[in-house]
């Protein structure tokens, strides 16, 4: 994964090649192909990050959210009716405030969060903060703003968007993205800290085998560990 510079005092006006727009239409065609295999099944996910924003590269995530509190049992069903066998996953709590969330990688670049436990405003802004489409936006070529890893919000626009820094501009940044300014102040906090500190890791990290279920591990967590019981009561 490569280590992201934030950028301060920061803007610029970024106009995509051809080349651009045509990597754009193939990570997003993708994408509604993945959001399709669970809208048929009526489940309506989110695609996150800067596939929802535009400024795309080649190496660019597809990184679907299950928005709600659903089995895990039916999101992988979804996968081996579609003929995704191989896959590993991962039961992740980032910090003890956290939601708990299964994250289940299909490929290098292509993953599924999907949240354990209740998630609260604040955790499910962090979404919105990088920016965040369904189907339907996805399907009519809509891109939204979004403050990616530089803490750099990108603002789309017809030629191919605006970048500035959020650095100093954080009520812009919580205009422009309809995220509360606590939320934008909180992440910036923590990817300054990062930069300086390095990251230092999660709370909880918990990969799953392929004979397991993700069921019974979390019931095998729960019962070792009092702070799962308690996210998972909260449901």
């Amino acid at each position: 994964m490569r280590k992201e510079k934030l950028l301060k005092d920061h803007y610029i006006k970024i106009i995509y090649s051809d080349d651009d727009w045509a990597l754009l239409k193939e990570k997003r065609e993708r994408a509604i192909y993945l959001l399709n295999l669970f809208a048929k099944e009526g489940i309506d996910p989110f695609i996150f990050g800067s596939i929802a924003r535009g400024d795309v590269h080649k190496d660019s995530d597809i990184d679907l959210l299950i928005p709600h509190l659903i089995p895990p049992y039916q999101i992988e069903f979804i996968l081996h009716k579609n003929g995704f066998e191989k896959y590993f996953r991962e039961i992740i709590m980032a910090t003890p405030n956290d939601s708990l969330k299964l994250y289940i990688y299909l490929s290098e670049l292509e993953s599924i969060t999907i949240p354990l436990s209740k998630i609260d405003k604040r955790s499910g802004e962090f979404y919105d903060f990088g920016g965040k489409i369904n189907l339907y936006q996805l399907q009519n070529n809509i891109r939204i703003p979004g403050i990616n890893k530089k803490l750099v919000l990108i603002k789309p626009n017809q030629q191919g968007h605006e970048e500035y820094s959020i650095i100093g501009n954080e009520h812009l940044a919580a205009r422009d993205t309809g995220v509360s300014i606590d939320t934008i102040i909180e992440r910036k906090n923590v990817l300054i800290k990062r930069e300086k500190k390095g990251r230092t890791g999660v709370f909880l990290k918990r990969s799953i085998e392929i004979d397991q279920s993700t069921e019974e591990v979390l019931k095998d967590l729960a019962i070792k560990k009092s702070i799962i019981r308690r996210k998972l009561y909260e449901i």
